[in-house]
Order: structure tokens, then C-alpha cells, then sequence
């Protein structure tokens, strides 16, 4: 964690040197979001589905820069932690009787680039509206394999979150949302944005799931709806 921050608080310094121009801003993002999955399967004996909402936050640095009164864009590093599971059972035509959760918890560096347009509905407030794309890049992720038929049965159930590598290391998205932009001062921008993230790459590494797992040809795409509060300031 704590590098994390020098990381950011780095960042920061640099842009702010290197950026130092007109039509350029920057900013800081905090992202509460909710995480979820979906997937299909191959020629498998087995169903699954996401086991519900889970939340997560992320925080980082963005430059923006604005190219029109009414457009810009802009390019953030997003440190993001995100929980999400799935739940197994089996098709009536298999014999063996599954129940398992697999709980995942996820650290991601997230690089969206996002085009904005900004519109003014009222005195020093504008309505947005943006759409983009980004990259995921996996640092860690760990899970804890829940079996309501072998709870205790160390080799099919787990009892704290352990490092895996089930899951691959790149992802890429899809993004769009909208929100409003406060003008505190003419050079201070207070904005929050609602955006829902699509995944559209596999992050399931089909063949190398280790046990207890039984999952073995799972096509899995993360999604989740990001709240952006982000206060930019011009340079």
C-alpha cells in the first residue's frame, strides 16, 4: 500500500511538470464500484453463475486535456481492488454432486482513456457524458473455495483467501457514462460520473486451474458500474 502511494504522490509531481500548458488538467479519481462476472461454458458437465454483487474501490491519477469548449479527453492510472465470485453446480446428467463458491479477490492497475463532452445546463455546472476504452493489468489476485458438499474436506474447500493464478493477467474494456462537472473556480473542477466498465477479454486461463478447482473451460469477462468523483484543476 504504501507504494502504491509514493507511486501516485510520484505521478503526480511529474505530470504536473511535464503538462504545464494550456488545455491541460489534472486531476485525482476516487472509484467506488460494483463488481460482478459473466461467463459460459464449454462442453462441461457443469453450470455456473456470478455469485452476486461485490464492491470494490479504486483511486489514481488522470490528465486531461480539453481540445474544444465543449470536448476533451483524458488518460488516468487507476490502482483498483475488486471482489467478485462465481458458483458451481452440476447438470442433472452428471453423477458427482457440486456445490462450490469460488470467491476472488483482485488488485488491477486500470489505464482508461476516456473522450468526454461537456455541456452547460446551469450557472458553473455542466452535464457530461463520456465514453472510452481501457486496459487491466492483474498485480494480485487471491480466492477461497467454499464446498457446501465437502465443508470439511481440505482438498475442496479453503478457509482464507490464498494467491492463485488462475486468472489471466491482462484484461481490456469497454466504457461509458455520464454525470456532471461543477465549477468551483475557473481552473477547479469537482465532477462525479457513473459508468458502467464492460469487459470483453477471456480472464479464465482455461487448462492451468489448479486444484481443488473443477473448473476447467470457463469463459469469464469482469463488469462492473464505476461511481468517478474527481476533482481536476488547470494548469
Amino acid at each position: 500500500m504504501k507504494k502504491v502511494l509514493l507511486f501516485a504522490a510520484v505521478l503526480t509531481f511529474t505530470v504536473s511538470g511535464l503538462f504545464a500548458q494550456k488545455g491541460i488538467s489534472f486531476g485525482l479519481r476516487a472509484i467506488p464500484t460494483l463488481n460482478w462476472t459473466s461467463m459460459t461454458d464449454g462442453d462441461s458437465l457443469y453450470s455456473y453463475e456470478s455469485d452476486g454483487i461485490k464492491l470494490g474501490m479504486g483511486f489514481g491519477p488522470s490528465i486531461r486535456y480539453k481540445f474544444s469548449d465543449n470536448f476533451n479527453v483524458d488518460v488516468s492510472g487507476i490502482f483498483t481492488w475488486q471482489k467478485f465470485g462465481i458458483h458451481q453446480t452440476n447438470e442433472s446428467t452428471n453423477p458427482v454432486v457440486i456445490d462450490r463458491t469460488e470467491d476472488f479477490k483482485v488488485q488491477f492497475l486500470q489505464i482508461p482513456l476516456n473522450f468526454n463532452g461537456q455541456f452547460d445546463v446551469a450557472q458553473d455546472f455542466q452535464a457530461l457524458i463520456n465514453f472510452g476504452v481501457g486496459t487491466g493489468f492483474k498485480l494480485k489476485s487471491t480466492r477461497i473455495i467454499s464446498d457446501l458438499k465437502h465443508p470439511e474436506d481440505p482438498d475442496y474447500s479453503t478457509f482464507e483467501y490464498k494467491t492463485t493464478s488462475v486468472l489471466n493477467i491482462i484484461d481490456f474494456y469497454l466504457t461509458a457514462g455520464a454525470g456532471a462537472v461543477y465549477n468551483i473556480e475557473d481552473n477547479l473542477h469537482l465532477s462525479l460520473t457513473v459508468q458502467y466498465n464492460n469487459g470483453i477479454l477471456d480472464s479464465w486461463r482455461n487448462g492451468k486451474n489448479s486444484s481443488p478447482s473443477t473448473i476447467e473451460d470457463l469463459n469469464l469477462k469482469h463488469k462492473n458500474v464505476a461511481f468517478s468523483l474527481a476533482f481536476y484543476i488547470d494548469l
